[in-house]
């Protein structure tokens, strides 16, 4: 068994995060770090890069922002609070061509304009070699 975990450590990162409280208004500097994978040591090769995440709000109708930052990068994105139930959710993956290195990522978000309480309830990526 030990054998098998080792050869899926080889070929996979991943990391998750529960229930962060945005703080951070876009216009801000610095975002509400929801999602903080520290460098990891990834082999080069072909990877599936998938990362997905959850919001809930007390309020319905509002706007927020997310990026992410690291080895992979994703300019702002706007996203609207679906306004029948306070909840946003929002998956993403690609091919990603791996040269080797340290991997390292986060997801950062931002309230937009407002002052509305906003929690990330899960942020998740997942790294796994295609074979």
């Amino acid at each position: 068994m030990a054998e098998l975990y080792a050869i899926l450590d080889a070929n996979e990162a991943d990391g998750q995060a529960k229930n962060i409280q945005i703080t951070a208004l876009d216009e801000d500097p610095d975002w509400t770090v929801v999602l903080r994978q520290d460098p990891q040591e990834v082999p080069s090769g072909n990877y599936n890069f998938v990362f997905s995440f959850q919001t809930l709000s007390t309020v319905t109708a509002k706007d927020f922002h997310y990026r992410v930052a690291g080895s992979v990068t994703l300019p702002d994105i706007d996203m609207h609070i679906d306004k029948l139930s306070g909840y946003s959710q929002h998956m993403y993956g690609f091919n990603l061509s791996w040269d080797g290195g340290p991997f390292e990522l986060s997801i950062e978000m931002a309230r937009k304009n407002d002052t509305f309480e906003l929690m990330c309830q899960f942020a998740e990526f997942s790294l796994t070699r295609r074979t």
